[in-house]
């Protein structure tokens, strides 16, 4: 299982990557306003730590062969009884449980960062 947890962690790192991508490209579409670009991005990281906790209670009930994971793993590597589809489920689990836990604390500093801004009154640059 550890080669498919491997697996897991970059197919898991990469979706979630891409979507940091998309939330630095709406925090930086409000930069003329620096709190109003960190709430932006707290909120937006809050929703994909959402997203992927959603994903973790609901990985145990989901198919292996629905996912990206069983795309990369060889044929020897894939899960083919109910036992090792059972394993396969909570290593999805952990994987998305760890993305969704350092997502939550990503949109806490955030949402730290904004409301510290706030209270220094930082205004936006232009008006």
């Amino acid at each position: 299982m550890e080669k498919t947890r491997e697996i897991a962690f970059v197919c898991v790192g990469r979706a979630v990557f891409f979507g940091a991508l998309a939330i630095g490209l709406v925090m930086l579409s409000f930069a003329f306003s620096p709190v109003t670009s960190f709430r932006a991005g707290a909120i937006l990281t809050l929703v994909m730590s959402a997203i992927l906790l959603w994903f973790a209670l609901t990985a145990a009930r989901r198919n292996p062969r629905d996912t990206e994971v069983w795309i990369y793993l060889d044929e020897d590597s894939r899960p083919i009884n109910e036992h090792a589809q059972r394993a396969f489920g909570m290593v999805m689990r952990d994987v998305y449980e760890v993305f969704a836990s350092g997502a939550f604390k990503t949109a806490l500093g955030l949402f730290a960062v904004s409301v510290v801004l706030q209270v220094l009154g930082v205004e936006a640059t232009y008006r």
